[in-house]
């Protein structure tokens, strides 16, 4: 049995359309995850925003601001791990931001994905963690 020429053709050009959005998709992921990384390199060293309330206490001395969101599932995983070290690192002072009641807060850091956590010391971006981080990770990261 023969498959009919233009069975043939649309099976092509489906085939093409299939390839250039995973062709599409691969591109941009990637080109997000570069994206982030330069980002996340010219943050370092940056003084905070004018900030008030909770943030105040930031200017001085070692801080962490963790950016979070109720309905995103790996904030689940690092919320237990951001209490634990809040209990065991009293001279560090800790921040939560849920990004969808104060949006502002976020754009004002740039944060594009949560969990996303921002350690800083005297008032300047030291460090930006994006994404799950593990508790060794975070203890590391607080001990320098």
């Amino acid at each position: 049995m023969e498959i009919p020429e233009t069975l043939l053709k649309v099976a092509a050009i489906f085939f093409d359309i299939v390839f250039v959005l995973l062709v599409a998709y691969v591109v941009f992921v990637f080109g997000f995850r570069l994206y982030w990384k330069r980002k996340v390199k010219k943050m370092k060293g940056q003084e905070l925003p004018l900030l008030d309330g909770e943030f105040v206490r930031l200017r001085k001395g070692k801080g962490v601001i963790y950016f979070h969101s109720p309905n995103c599932q790996p904030c689940k995983f690092v919320d237990p791990v951001i209490k634990k070290l809040s209990k065991e690192f009293k001279k560090v002072h800790f921040v939560k931001v849920n990004v969808l009641e104060n949006p502002d807060m976020a754009r004002k850091f740039g944060i594009l994905a949560t969990p996303s956590i921002i350690i800083t010391k005297d008032g300047r971006i030291e460090e930006v963690l994006a994404g799950p981080v593990t508790e060794g990770v975070l203890r590391a990261k607080l001990e320098k």
